[in-house]
Order: C-alpha cells, then sequence, then structure tokens
C-alpha cells in the first residue's frame, strides 16, 4: 500500500464519517480544518511506515488514524459516546468491501499486487454512492430515532473488525488463497446481511408503531366526532322543546309579573338560562380535528372533576398536519387527565392547555398539578403502569418529525409540557 493509496483511503473513511453522521461541513472554516486533519494523519503515517517499517505501521494504523478520526467527529458531531462508536465501527466495516474485492480481482490475475491497488482505489467512489444511495437513509434513521440498545449493534461491526484483524485482511501485500476468500465472502456477506435486516427491521418497527398511533388517533376522533354528534343531536332537541314552550315560559313570567313575585321571575329565568347553556355547543378553537379531540377530553376531565383552562388558537395554513396536532395534544391532555385523577383534593385538580403563535412558530403548553413522583429517564417522564408511558414517546416523536423543541418538566407539584414547532 503507497501513500497515495493511504491518502485516498483517509479521504475515503473522513467522506463516510460524514455522510453516516449527517454532517454539514460549514463554509471554508470547516473544509480547512479537515484538511489540516487529513494531513496530519499522512505525516504521521508517513513517519511510522518510513521509521518502523510497513507491519508497524499496521499495528498502530487504529492508533494514529480510527482514534484521531473519532476524537475530531467527538468534538465536532451531535452524535457523542456509543453512537458514534458505532458510526467509527460501521466506518471501519465499510472500508473492507473494496479490500476483500481487490483480493479476489488479485487472486484471478495470478496474485498480482498491483492488481490489489488498482482494484481497491477504482471501487471506493462506487462503494460511496451506494452506501449514500441505499444504506446512508436507513442507517440516518435508526441514528435518530432510537437510544437504547447500541451497545449490542456495535457487536456486529465489532466481530467483523475481530475476524479481519486475526486473519490479516488488512494487511494489503499479502494476496489471500481462493479457501480464505471463500471465507472472507462469507463472512462479509453474512455481516452486510446483519445490518440490512436490523436497520430495515428497525424502520418497519417504528412505523407500525407510529402507524398504530395514527390509528389509534383516528380512534379517538371518531369517538370525538360521535360524541360531538350526540351534542349536537340533544341540544338541537333541547332548541325544539324550547321553542315549542317558549309560550308556555312567556305565560309563567307574565304570571310572576302581574302577581309582583321578583324573585320568583329570577329563579325561574335562572333555570331556563342554565338549561340554554347546557344546550350550547362550546367550540375550542377553529381546527375541526383538534376542536374534537378538545372537546372530547375536556370533557371527560369535566366528568372527573377537573378544571380546565383553554386558549387555543391554531393558524389556518399551520406547518403540522392535523394528524400530528391531534397525536402531541391528545397525549398531553391524556397524560395530565391520569395525572389529575390522582389528586385527593378536588380543588387542585387544574389543566391548563395554551396553543398560540409567535415568531411563525407555533407554542404548545399544557400545564396540569400531580401528587405522585415522577420519574424520567432520558429527559422523558416513565410510568410504571402496564401499557403506559408511550404518550410521552408519542409526543417526542411527533415533534422531532418538524425538527422541533419539545420539554417536560415536574416541579413543585406543577408538570408542565412546552413545544415549540
Amino acid at each position: 500500500m503507497d501513500m497515495l493509496e493511504f491518502m485516498i483511503t483517509i479521504a475515503y473513511s473522513i467522506t463516510l464519517m460524514y455522510m453516516l453522521l449527517d454532517f454539514e461541513v460549514k463554509a471554508q472554516k470547516g473544509i480547512s480544518m479537515m484538511g489540516l486533519f487529513m494531513i496530519i494523519l499522512l505525516v504521521c503515517g508517513g513517519f511510522v511506515w518510513l521509521s518502523l517499517g510497513y507491519q508497524s505501521f499496521m499495528i498502530l494504523y487504529p492508533v494514529f488514524v480510527w482514534v484521531p478520526l473519532f476524537i475530531v467527529f467527538w468534538l465536532t458531531s451531535k452524535y457523542k459516546g456509543i453512537k458514534l462508536f458505532f458510526v467509527l465501527l460501521t466506518v471501519i466495516f465499510l472500508s473492507s468491501p473494496p479490500l476483500l474485492i481487490g483480493h479476489i480481482a488479485a487472486a484471478f490475475f495470478g496474485s498480482a499486487r498491483e492488481i490489489l491497488h488498482v482494484v481497491v482505489i477504482i471501487l471506493y467512489l462506487p462503494v460511496l454512492a451506494i452506501v449514500y444511495k441505499y444504506f446512508r437513509p436507513l442507517f440516518l434513521y435508526m441514528l435518530r430515532h432510537t437510544k437504547k440498545g447500541w451497545t449490542a449493534f456495535c457487536l456486529i461491526p465489532l466481530s467483523y473488525n475481530a475476524y479481519t484483524i486475526l486473519t490479516g485482511r488488512y494487511d494489503v501485500e499479502f494476496v489471500r488463497e481462493a479457501p480464505l476468500l471463500w471465507l472472507d465472502t462469507a463472512v462479509t456477506v453474512l455481516t452486510i446481511a446483519a445490518y440490512v435486516l436490523i436497520l430495515r427491521f428497525f424502520k418497519q418497527t417504528r412505523e407500525q408503531f407510529v402507524l398504530q398511533n395514527e390509528q389509534n388517533i383516528l380512534a379517538m376522533q371518531v369517538s370525538a366526532l360521535q360524541a360531538r354528534y350526540e351534542t349536537m343531536k340533544k341540544a338541537e332537541e333541547k332548541t325544539i322543546i324550547y321553542r315549542h314552550d317558549l309560550r308556555h315560559h312567556l305565560h309563567v313570567l307574565n304570571g310572576y309579573l302581574a302577581d309582583n313575585k321578583p324573585a320568583e321571575m329570577k329563579k325561574y329565568l335562572t333555570d331556563i338560562e342554565k338549561d340554554l347553556d347546557d344546550a350550547v355547543t362550546v367550540k375550542f378553537c377553529d381546527n375541526d380535528a383538534v376542536n374534537l379531540i378538545l372537546s372530547s377530553y375536556i370533557q371527560k376531565a369535566k366528568e372527573e372533576l377537573i378544571t380546565v383552562e383553554s386558549q387555543v388558537y391554531i393558524p389556518p395554513n399551520c406547518a403540522v398536519s392535523d394528524m400530528d396536532l391531534c397525536i402531541i395534544l391528545a397525549n398531553a391532555i391524556e397524560n395530565a387527565i391520569n395525572a389529575s385523577i390522582n389528586i385527593a383534593d378536588i380543588r387542585n385538580r387544574r389543566i391548563n392547555i395554551s396553543c398560540k403563535t409567535a415568531n411563525d412558530k407555533l407554542l404548545i403548553q399544557v400545564v396540569n398539578n400531580y401528587s405522585e413522583e415522577v420519574k424520567f429517564t432520558e429527559d422523558l417522564p416513565v410510568s410504571a403502569d402496564e401499557n403506559h408511558g408511550f404518550g410521552t414517546k408519542s409526543i417526542a416523536a411527533a415533534v422531532q418529525k418538524y425538527q422541533g423543541l419539545c420539554s417536560f418538566t415536574a416541579k413543585n407539584g406543577v408538570f408542565k409540557v412546552r413545544i415549540i414547532l
């Protein structure tokens, strides 16, 4: 492996890191920093190669290439720790297919080392294109949407890299024989298959979860629509009855007036007013889908003797879909209701719902009192009850979809959900 191949390999590895971290180079400063980093690696590599020989160079290769690469991206990338380590191991693995194909080509042409080097260099570009088009989308989807299990995921590239080190695959001066090439090919194909299966399985599982969540929201909307229809039907029936009984009410009021009974007249009018208020349907906002969800959950809260205050404004051309708004509000209000029910003193059962716009952003806040301890895992409140605790994850997923911000805080008996979209 000459210095040209070493330089191209470093560029290939750094490009892969950029791809799989969804990293953005900011203007000339970022490009200059990475260029300087490449030069430092090349100088260090050349010094080790010339001073200690090729074998020592290959032994120390991870020390003066992969370790500095990890440190640089640790300082500049938004991903840290085990996720970044997984990306680095994946980049090391993705450096192997061109080398494997180079060994196969060299063996085919009579163990020609020059063929090996040329094939490896030529294959870097198409491999980058394949990774970018087919591998990167699934990889980034998993990187963005999961927080656990990364230690287990690391076992896949770790096992492969251990195999390559133990069998001397990194020594490009050694052209491998056919039996070893068959074994190398089988191990590489199995590792690629493991990556594809895990990435696709994760994506499909998450999409099914999101679909199930959306179906639940649709079911809630249908239920809310039914309840709304029943309320409107009852209100219409009451209106017909009042219209029919209007003559009777006027006769009674005239009787009280003729008999000079203002107290009885006032009480009678109060009773009529209360019945009319019960017949009026409440409109919480102009968005029909959100209004249905609010009507259903606020009615549920009132049945649990919870005081609800709401100031909800959804702009007509809101960038957030009705489905996602319903997911966010339904889960936030349902969690608030569940927390309020556990409060013994009915006077402290309070929920405040606020939606407004500021600086072209939609601001959502749901505040409620609570009595039991709230536990957090990775900044998300969790529930020990079976089939609970998914609401906050659904909220976080919907917010992340729009690259928004959300926070959950619990302090002094007051729980707050704040969302910016």
